[in-house]
């Protein structure tokens, strides 16, 4: 076996058996974090194939994965990675700071008004027909309860568009900011020199619904909400949004949905 590449710290909070190299079997699918080199190398590779793609395939990795817990759904025999997200449990003022999403947002208030969070983020699966997406149902599922066994609050990240271009985007970003801004007092401001504000006024009501990208869309239906600007990031070649999810907005039946995932 490969050495350890993330200490005991960055897995605290998280369920014991997900912290083991046999995992917990959910939906018939191997669900544990990463625990090795090998096992990072896996998740980078698999996001580069999702994100970098306007390059050589190559792995996506950065300064925020060594302080990260990294969520690895497997498949049972091979052990073949199909998706992945990285998560890490936040707890005061100067948790929320050292965030990767804190780098783009300016996040005090938000800190100010909630003590505990779960910053989730690089939420990605394996381009394949069913057994991703069994995966990604099994991922979500493990997410929220991760959001419940670790008592966060909040779940906050960017979600990202395809495409840099905020004009690609337009009737999406104008619905979003018609309807799905955060409160006022909350929303963070903006940090980053390529922050572009979502656009007012008109647009197609069809065309904006249908250009919010689908995992958007589920955090929203949950009672998340955004910032009212955009990011563009040149190097993922994405657009991406604020989001932020308060746990106790999420319908209860939505979370009875999720559990019975994780159960079974």
């Amino acid at each position: 076996m490969s050495a350890p590449v993330l200490s005991q710290s960055v897995l605290e909070g998280f369920p014991a058996a997900m912290t083991r190299r046999q995992g917990v079997m959910i939906g018939g699918l191997q669900v544990r974090f990463a625990l090795t080199v090998d096992d990072l190398l896996q998740v980078q590779s698999l996001r580069g194939t999702r994100f970098l793609t306007n390059t050589t395939p190559q792995p996506d990795r950065d300064g925020f994965d060594s302080v990260s817990a990294h969520l690895m759904v497997c498949h049972p025999q091979g052990q073949e990675l199909l998706a992945t997200a990285r998560l890490r449990i936040l707890c005061g003022k100067a948790d929320f700071a050292a965030t990767y999403t804190a780098q783009f947002y300016d996040v005090t208030a938000l800190s100010a008004r909630y003590q505990r969070a779960l910053e989730l983020g690089r939420l990605c699966q394996l381009d394949t027909p069913t057994p991703a997406l069994d995966a990604l149902r099994v991922l979500f599922a493990t997410i929220s309860k991760l959001v419940q066994q670790s008592r966060a609050a909040l779940l906050f990240g960017c979600t990202s568009f395809p495409g840099a271009d905020p004009a690609r985007h337009h009737a999406a970003l104008a619905s979003l900011r018609a309807n799905h801004l955060g409160p006022e007092g909350l929303r963070p401001a903006p940090r980053a020199p390529d922050a572009v504000p979502l656009p007012p006024g008109s647009f197609d009501a069809r065309d904006g619904k249908q250009g919010i990208p689908a995992l958007l869309r589920m955090y929203l239906g949950m009672g998340g909400w955004v910032s009212d600007h955009a990011v563009r990031d040149h190097k993922l070649n994405t657009l991406h949004v604020f989001t932020a999810l308060p746990t106790d907005a999420v319908p209860p039946t939505r979370r009875r949905a999720l559990d019975a995932v994780y159960t079974n």
